[in-house]
């Protein structure tokens, strides 16, 4: 009785301590919405909202309490006596949810929590069932109301305020008793403002002169000027093309496929924060560039790349998925990048959360049906005329070469089809050991097609029908056997293959007819159909090393490529073919490089209301929807749009001073990339399920302030850098730390980890071997030494470095990058190819800085962070270098250092 006692206490004691508990103070509904939400969502939502299973819904603190078929759900105050509570405690003698199993002690304990404390829901109600959308109800939600400027608030330290910023920062922060760390010396804020407008670290001279200018403006006057380098539209532009999913490649089945001229939007990007364009004519030119162009410009038409670079669904069985799928990518895009709505959720039903009927989804899609891709020549049309002319003339020729060929292929298979007696025969006793090759060869047999019978025959192709009386037959049956089953096996090769021909090509004209993508998929290659003839010895086989292989296949026994048939021909079909070959070597000489072009969008001329998918099939259509715009941003009924695709209308709309998400997400992706969080942290997603302002009058003042600017991002980041807040120190006070521990006030700076492309541009950058070239095709990242956004992107491949830092996924628009600490990324600085090549450049620029090592190690510290050694440092040097360590070992070990990359 006692041990049962002791382990019923020592139990109860263990699970305790991973029971969640409230913090005092806390909000109810942020306790909802972080804990308690996303096991309803998981567990109790498929079944409980829209289909309401057993009369109870549970997406409100209404609909628990009014309960369902068993009575109310929840009693507030009190779980054990909550039906919610028994069922998920297996308690109850009836009911036992979820059907799927027990959840998860915490999250019982979560759930436990949350009734003990009232039932507190969202203000909005949750998971909304199908028809039970109320837009105009929805409205109200904070994302969706229109932008308000409000004055910033009295604060009392108003002598730690700089700007209007701070005092929305301070506010908050004194109404919870608290008050922000100090500044950060003037050292560590030059650091952390020129990796963050340029991506790289400020020079030693940079910093010296920043240090001896006492002028009131001096810290002006170095946002200046950042703001002015062409690195800046290096560094923002890398930002943007995150959103837009940039990609120099798209994935090709098991392949790459080139987007040859992608860089042009990459630079047409960087190009236009350079020039600090207003953000809302970047954003129109991104969705309808070709519209506002004049004749001949090409000014905002590059920008069309955002679309025109979108990945490419190669289903080319289900061609009506693929399409859809594209048009979901596009739609994706265009949302979650500007306007920070999951509109792509409403595919195939109404959003759950957020006021976006379905209707909505396709009203967009029909936007992008009545649109192409499309690659716009940047040059002049009698050259883009002239080169596709001798392009067609090529493509003829190679044509008619591959034409010859096929015939000769065709001819040569029937020659050693007839002769596979023999081949077979020599095979059979060279497995047996009975001859050599050279023995079988000097009897007039090809020694390369005899290779392959006897690679093919040492698998387990003996028990083909065909083959299988030959297994293990006598050598005094094999000239019986020959004349008796390899006369029958020659003459059905000969008559498969024109019989086998012709039933490809029906099959093929087939297929273009066909409405079914299934009902021609594969005829042809069903284990009835397969035969010796088609499938082992005229086409291909996967039986052959890969050193066999032609175009990436495998050549079947009577199949000779291009590039090995040659032999084979007789003295007039080796001249024919020998002629094609140099016309077209001839031709593709006197081709020059393709002209420049752009990876476009463009209207089709022929718009289209897309018909409604239900539940998202492309084969089950409803009723057309008009083309037109979302339901909650329209003032009234929806926007139809009549002009064209509606890009134009569309763009014109979305980058509208009267839009209240526009502005919002774009200061808040800024926000973001300066203070390490937004102020709203799920930058694509201001809709229900998504974070929620933590400072909403600050972001709204912002916003304002943007649009009252002129939409000039420049003049925003300035705002934001000259403030107290972005100056502040990244200490740590443990008092703060209990109050806020995700910094969410933004008490203190938060420490940031550099990304991999300023990771990397700054190991270049400190061995002086960074090349500043701007612009141009995209460059290997093995080999280049240049910026790293100009370094490849692919979505086939992902480069392994970009991967190993968190680089984000191509093919999907990424709001922000994870923060991984991966002992791969410490290995990376102990073995790659990069750190060494750069541990010994920047050895040679540390020797070559001072004649002495003192003033070396100094010149190393104020080259890599920005700072002078302290006296514990200088000693560690001094002994590691005394000792026998080498400056190229000493810079490696500094380069891998979390003071060079980390931010403070």
């Amino acid at each position: 009785m006692r041990l049962c006692l002791f382990v019923f206490v020592w139990t109860a004691y263990l699970l305790s301590l991973s029971l969640p508990v409230a913090p005092q103070g806390e909000d109810p509904v942020d306790v909802f919405r972080t804990k308690v939400k996303p096991i309803l969502e998981q567990s109790c939502f498929p079944c409980h909202t829209g289909t309401a299973m057993g009369g109870l819904r549970i997406d409100s603190r209404e609909h628990l309490l009014e309960g369902g078929k068993s009575g109310p759900a929840v009693v507030p105050g009190r779980p054990a006596e909550s039906l919610l509570y028994q069922a998920i405690t297996h308690t109850h003698p009836r009911l036992k949810m979820p059907p799927q199993g027990k959840l998860a002690p915490e999250q019982v304990a979560a759930l436990r929590l949350w009734i003990e404390n009232g039932v507190h829901f969202d203000t909005v109600k949750e998971a909304k069932g199908p028809g039970r959308i109320d837009i105009e109800e929805q409205k109200k939600f904070w994302a969706f109301q229109p932008i308000h400027k409000s004055g910033p608030p009295a604060v009392r330290d108003i002598g730690w305020v700089k700007t209007d910023i701070d005092r929305f920062i301070l506010a908050m922060l004194e109404n919870r008793g608290l008050h922000p760390v100090g500044a950060a010396d003037k050292r560590t804020l030059l650091r952390r403002a020129t990796y963050d407008l340029t991506g790289l670290p400020p020079t030693p001279e940079e910093i010296q002169s920043f240090l001896s200018d006492t002028s009131p403006n001096g810290w002006e006057k170095v946002i200046d000027r950042l703001l002015a380098s062409p690195r800046y539209g290096e560094r923002w532009g890398r930002f943007w093309l995150d959103v837009a999913r940039y990609a120099d490649e798209d994935a090709l089945g098991l392949s790459a496929d080139p987007f040859p001229n992608a860089w042009r939007y990459r630079d047409w990007v960087i190009q236009a924060l350079n020039d600090d364009m207003p953000y809302d004519v970047f954003v129109k030119a991104q969705i309808a560039g070709d519209f506002m162009d004049n004749p001949g410009e090409n000014r905002y038409r590059p920008g069309l790349g955002l679309f025109g670079l979108g990945p490419w669904y190669y289903k080319l069985v289900e061609l009506p998925k693929a399409r859809a799928d594209e048009r979901h990518d596009r739609i994706d895009l265009l949302t979650r990048g500007f306007l920070g709505l999951t509109v792509a959720c409403a595919r195939c039903h109404d959003h759950k959360y957020d006021p976006i009927p379905t209707r909505d989804y396709y009203a967009l899609a029909g936007i992008f049906a009545s649109t192409e891709l499309k690659e716009e020549p940047l040059a002049p049309k009698d050259v883009v005329s002239q080169w596709h002319e001798k392009q067609k003339q090529i493509e003829n020729l190679e044509a008619d070469l591959r034409k010859r060929l096929e015939q000769e292929r065709k001819r040569l298979g029937r020659l050693l089809a007839r002769d596979a007696g023999k081949y077979l025969l020599a095979a059979w006793r060279i497995d047996r050991g009975n001859i050599q090759p050279r023995e079988a060869t000097a009897g007039g047999l090809d020694p390369e097609t005899l290779d392959r019978w006897v690679t093919y025959l040492r698998g387990k192709q003996w028990a083909h029908p065909f083959l299988a009386e030959f297994s293990g037959a006598p050598n005094t049956n094999m000239a019986r056997m020959k004349s008796e089953k390899f006369q029958s096996l020659l003459y059905s090769l000969e008559a498969e293959y024109d019989a086998i021909q012709e039933y490809n090509k029906k099959v093929l004209e087939e297929a273009e007819k066909s409405t079914d993508p299934y009902d021609i998929f594969c005829k042809g290659c069903t284990a009835e159909t397969k035969t010796l003839a088609r499938d082992k010895y005229v086409l291909w086989t996967d039986l052959f090393g890969a050193k066999q292989q032609t175009n990436g296949k495998t050549p079947g026994l009577f199949y000779y490529g291009d590039d090995q048939i040659d032999h084979w021909l007789s003295d007039s079909a080796r001249s024919q073919v020998a002629s094609l070959r140099d016309e077209v070597k001839k031709w593709k000489s006197e081709l020059p490089p393709r002209y420049p072009f752009l990876h476009v969008i463009a209207d089709t001329g022929r718009p289209v209301d897309l018909p409604l998918h239900v539940r998202g099939d492309p084969y089950n259509l409803g009723a057309p929807v008009p083309r037109g715009y979302l339901t909650v941003l329209s003032k009234s009924e929806p926007v139809r749009f009549e002009y064209g695709s509606g890009r134009l209308e569309l763009a014109e709309l979305i980058a509208s001073a009267d839009n209240p998400l526009t502005a919002r997400v774009i200061v808040n992706r800024i926000w973001h990339h300066h203070m390490g969080a937004g102020l709203v942290r799920s930058l694509s997603n201001f809709g229900e399920v998504g974070d929620r302002p933590s400072h909403p009058e600050l972001l709204d003042y912002l916003a304002a302030r943007l649009i009252e600017n002129k939409w000039s991002l420049k003049r925003l980041h300035r705002e934001i850098l000259l403030s107290a807040t972005y100056g502040l120190s990244s200490e740590f006070r443990q008092a703060i730390f209990n109050a806020d521990p995700e910094n969410r006030l933004l008490w203190r700076a938060n420490r940031r980890r550099l990304d991999i492309e300023s990771l990397r541009d700054a190991l270049l950058f400190v061995a002086g071997t960074l090349d500043t070239r701007t612009g141009g095709p995209p460059e290997e990242w093995k080999l280049s030494k240049r910026r790293s956004v100009y370094g490849r992107i692919s979505r086939f491949r992902l480069e392994g470095t970009l991967s190993l830092f968190d680089f984000p996924d191509p093919t999907i628009s990424a709001e922000q990058r994870a923060s991984t600490n991966t002992p791969l990324q410490r290995l990376f600085f102990l073995n790659s190819d990069l750190v060494h090549d750069v541990a010994k450049s920047l050895a040679g620029r540390i020797e070559a800085a001072a004649q002495s090592d003192p003033e070396r190690i100094r010149f190393a510290y104020e080259l890599l962070f920005g700072r002078q050694p302290d006296d514990e440092e200088r000693r560690m040097a001094a002994k590691f270098l005394t000792g026998g360590g080498t400056w190229r070992e000493y810079a490696h070990v500094l380069v891998s250092t979390n003071e060079f990359q980390f931010l403070d």
